[in-house]
């Protein structure tokens, strides 16, 4: 085993040195985690409260290693039949990635790296979640030091609505927050304004985890999808009790806009939109997809996340692929749940939609890269979130693109290149960086 991992480093190394020897660039996902070694050995590592994840950053091949086994299990035996690949040949593959490249072995099969002309080699221009979200985000943050942006929040809700709404962006109304059993109404707001669809999550969490609706009936009750009916004190002790483990934010339940309500039945869809700052400081939509999210869906029978990428020039939609089902041909011209056309279809609102992504990141200007979550309701594209450590796997799945071969790869590689020069003390000060 030893020897064959040793021959595999070998030839990883002999293909590091022919690029080393030319003017060809550095890929961009091999750069990346090259800065992200650097940076754990710097005083501007990122270090985790929970000594659990800080040991699976350290020890990522080992997690990898795991996770090998799980993505095989699941995997291997559709690819083999689809494919011609035998189960062998796969699981070596995944070896390669997770001791030699350091990749998550996900990639493989979300990426279809069995099929792509490269193989394995295409990892090279992939962000994983570990360099980023672990390291990479932080990181390009401190080069935004100083900015007026710079200490407005992003994870807690209700100070990044008052943020949104100082900024002069749309938002969902926010009614109430409760925490620890009492209810504190937003200004100029009393329970009436409870009277009406409402959408509860976490002050603090990311995307749906935990969030519930409540449908507001002509007969005063409040219906939520596990089928609980409620009258309006009867919601506010729930909520009051619910709030004893977390802070809750109750907001106005949004409708989708007309021109994409066939894609979803009950929930709201949502535009994950990059954004990426360019040397000087100005925000640049690079990646958008649009989203369903089917655990608010309670006819759908699945949890699985459906998205489908956008052409940020044109606004036309690809074709839709899920984060759970990954086989060779799981990849939809329709909605595989409510049978809506989506490839080629053209979002005649998108550049409403881009346009509020780059103008939310001229007011959290803080941070040099955001995920953002964007509804298109009836009345217009609203705010809904900003992400700091957005996830990339699924994006690059989506856009069946590495980000080092997307419109972000001179962005970034500028960024990265900069943070190189903090990391070795070339730079007194982020700013200087």
């Amino acid at each position: 085993m030893l020897s064959i991992v040793a021959a595999l480093a070998g030839a990883v190394q002999l293909a590091d040195a022919s690029i080393a020897g030319t003017d060809v660039p550095e890929p961009l996902g091999r750069m990346a985690r090259r800065v992200f070694a650097a940076q754990r050995r710097s005083p501007y590592r990122q270090v985790h409260t929970h000594f659990r994840k800080n040991f699976w950053v350290r020890f990522n091949w080992l997690s990898n290693l795991g996770r090998t086994r799980s993505f095989h299990r699941r995997h291997a035996r559709i690819v083999a039949a689809q494919r011609g690949i035998s189960p062998g040949r796969q699981a070596l593959d995944l070896l390669k990635l997770a001791i030699v490249r350091g990749v998550d072995p996900a990639t493989y099969y979300a990426h279809h790296l069995y099929d792509a002309p490269l193989g394995l080699a295409e990892t090279d221009y992939y962000l994983g979640r570990n360099e980023m979200k672990h390291g990479l985000y932080s990181l390009l943050r401190e080069l935004r030091r100083g900015q007026s942006g710079f200490d407005l929040t992003l994870s807690e809700k209700a100070r990044f609505s008052e943020a949104c709404r100082a900024g002069g962006l749309p938002i969902v109304p926010v009614l109430a927050v409760v925490a620890k059993g009492q209810w504190k109404f937003a200004e100029g707001q009393d329970a009436g304004a409870l009277d009406g669809d409402l959408f509860v999550k976490g002050v603090r969490g990311k995307g749906a985890v935990g969030a519930a609706a409540y449908i507001f009936g002509a007969d005063g009750l409040y219906r939520s999808k596990s089928g609980a009916v409620l009258t309006r004190d009867a919601l506010r002790a729930r909520l009051a009790e619910e709030s004893a483990g977390r802070a809750l934010l109750v907001t106005r339940r949004l409708r989708n806009h007309p021109e994409i309500a066939d894609l979803a039945d009950e929930s709201l869809i949502t535009f994950r939109v990059f954004t990426c700052l360019d040397a000087a400081g100005q925000p640049v939509v690079t990646h958008a997809m649009l989203r369903t999210v089917s655990k608010l869906e309670p006819g759908w029978g699945t949890e699985e996340e459906f998205a489908a990428a956008i052409d940020v020039d044109t606004g036309r939609l690809g074709r839709m692929c899920g984060d759970a089902n990954m086989a060779p041909d799981a990849w939809w011209e329709r909605h595989p749940k409510t049978g809506a056309l989506v490839a080629g279809r053209v979002i005649a609102n998108w550049p409403a939609v881009a346009a509020l992504a780059a103008e939310a990141h001229r007011v959290f200007n803080g941070r040099m890269i955001i995920g953002w979550d964007l509804a298109l309701a009836p009345e217009g594209p609203v705010v809904i979130e900003g992400n700091s450590d957005a996830d990339t796997h699924f994006l690059q799945r989506v856009h069946r693109q590495m980000i080092g071969r997307s419109r972000m790869e001179p962005l970034l590689r500028h960024h990265l290149l900069t943070a190189e020069r903090l990391l070795a003390g070339k730079a007194t000060s982020p700013s200087a960086a």
